[in-house]
């Protein structure tokens, strides 16, 4: 059960997301966010230092959502690579439901000051290291179960989290409507035709 300070930290967040989400994060003033969260200016810096706190706090808390879904996902009976597929629509269901959470996470919003990208570094990476390991997790099952090639576990994360970003990015720009073979298919299958091109260790 939730204490009376996490329902409030919760409905500061609720609050800033759709602020953010509407206005982008440097049009976003800290007065909105505490009138819509329903409580006094002072009480948000209670629990968020500043601006970049709040920003910080969201993409947290988003992250956070992200690794429960991985995390319930990895539990269940299902093959690895119907883990991987369920991961990742279960993912991007949620991203598009939620048009802002694109413009939220985007690296604009980190670069363009220099304080933002210290704290990201330090209290964000983690939880996408989080999210690689899980991958990273699910992809050496495969492997171990035959059913993925014996690949480094890591670097397939690494590419299976490009891939839903770049997902993402391809259905914005499309407006909604999808392309013939959707780029997680193509971090599945590849671009080679069957049987052609591969490289091995014995070849020179």
């Amino acid at each position: 059960m939730k204490s009376k300070s996490e329902d409030k930290r919760l409905a500061i967040l609720r609050a800033a997301f759709a602020v953010v989400t509407e206005r982008g994060y440097f049009e976003t003033k800290v007065d909105e966010v505490a009138r819509r969260a329903g409580v006094a200016k002072g009480t948000v810096y209670l629990y968020f230092e500043d601006k970049p706190a709040i920003y910080i706090g969201l993409v947290d808390w988003l992250l956070e959502q992200a690794l429960v879904v991985a995390a319930e996902v990895m539990a269940r009976t299902i093959s690895p690579r119907h883990k991987l597929e369920e991961l990742f629509s279960t993912w991007a269901s949620g991203v598009m439901s939620n048009p802002g959470v694109m413009s939220l996470l985007s690296m604009e919003n980190v670069n363009q000051t220099g304080t933002l990208m210290k704290r990201f570094k330090k209290h964000v990476l983690p939880h996408i290291m989080e999210m690689q390991g899980a991958v990273a997790a699910i992809v050496k099952q495969g492997i171990e179960q035959g059913a993925f090639r014996p690949v480094d576990p890591n670097a397939a994360a690494v590419m299976y989290l490009s891939a839903f970003r770049a997902e993402l990015l391809s259905a914005r720009q499309l407006h909604g409507s999808r392309p013939g073979e959707s780029i997680k298919e193509l971090f599945f299958c590849g671009i080679l035709a069957e049987g052609r091109g591969r490289r091995h260790k014995t070849q020179k």
